[in-house]
């Protein structure tokens, strides 16, 4: 039996020869916040990623010369109310206790022709979520408080589906130059590999436009719902934003999600998001309207 194996070995590291110009970022926030709830008793607990989700990362930049460029970027979720690592969705479900690179782990080559990208990273369709969100899918006005991704893992046939809508393992990754093929226009196209698991398979892509204060992308996405490879949830969305000035920005989503049940109709849920922004100097008035509906599944 013979094996074959194709290395991108300039994708695996950076050591080498010498370049000219190299660098590397420690970056990272720390979100803690105090918390009351009222429903049938009162609760005050500490709680976390309020305004933002907190991290700790290491992005590398290594300049190879000719216009070519070797990146890094390696981002674990934190917990600051506890001191442990915090949750980060991906394939299957989420990491939580150790701080593991699971927001991100990914190692790239980017020219004039656009951005080559390895490793474990948002999907496309969520991309679409967290641009437009003005909250980051983060805190009390995210767009994702509406139960999308619990739902919708609740109406998969192996509740793994779910781990695709906001990352993925495994993925090769192509993104457009800025502007490289036309004025203001960006992409980019995914792969996830599933390694004999059809639950961890994914592809997908990203398509937009943006000029001076207008900004409009689209997405697509599919995985897996069953082990057998016959069932697929698909995903795809439309966001755009409009610049005022110091006015502010107003943003709007529709998202659309249909996973494949056996012996049933399709379950589907479509999300609807507006928000608008207005900047005051070093701060941000922000406010949200959000509405879920889901179909197609007893009980929804």
């Amino acid at each position: 039996m013979k094996k074959s194996l194709l290395a991108l070995a300039a994708l695996g590291a950076f050591a080498g020869a010498a370049s000219a110009q190299s660098s590397v970022t420690l970056f990272g926030v720390v979100d803690v916040n105090v918390t009351y709830q009222k429903n049938n008793e009162s609760t005050w607990s500490l709680g976390q990623d309020g305004m933002a989700s907190s991290r700790l990362g290491f992005r590398g930049v290594e300049d190879l010369g000719g216009g070519m460029k070797a990146s890094f970027w390696l981002e674990g979720a934190l917990g600051p109310d506890t001191g442990t690592g915090g949750s980060s969705w991906g394939n299957g479900n989420a990491s939580t206790n150790p701080l593991l690179f699971r927001r991100r782990s990914t190692v790239s080559l980017s020219n004039q022709w656009g951005e080559l990208r390895l490793g474990r990273d948002y999907t496309p369709t969520f991309w679409n979520w967290t641009v437009f969100d003005p909250f980051g899918t983060a805190g009390v006005g995210s767009a994702t408080n509406l139960g999308l991704s619990n739902q919708i893992r609740s109406i998969t046939t192996a509740g793994d589906a779910f781990g695709t809508l906001v990352r993925a393992n495994n993925t090769v990754q192509y993104f457009l130059p800025n502007g490289g093929f036309g004025p203001g226009l960006y992409g980019q196209v995914m792969v996830a590999a599933g390694e004999n698991a059809a639950l961890n398979k994914y592809w997908g892509g990203r398509i937009g436009y943006a000029a001076g204060p207008f900004d409009v992308a689209a997405a697509y996405g599919q995985t897996g719902v069953d082990a057998a490879d016959t069932l697929k949830m698909d995903n795809w969305n439309i966001a755009g934003s409009w610049t005022f000035g110091t006015w502010g920005k107003l943003a709007a989503f529709y998202g659309d999600i249909r996973v494949e049940l056996p012996n049933s109709p399709k379950a589907t849920q479509k999300n609807y998001f507006v928000a608008y922004s207005i900047p005051f100097g070093q701060w941000n008035a922000k406010a949200s309207w959000g509405h879920v509906a889901q179909g197609g599944i007893a009980g929804f």
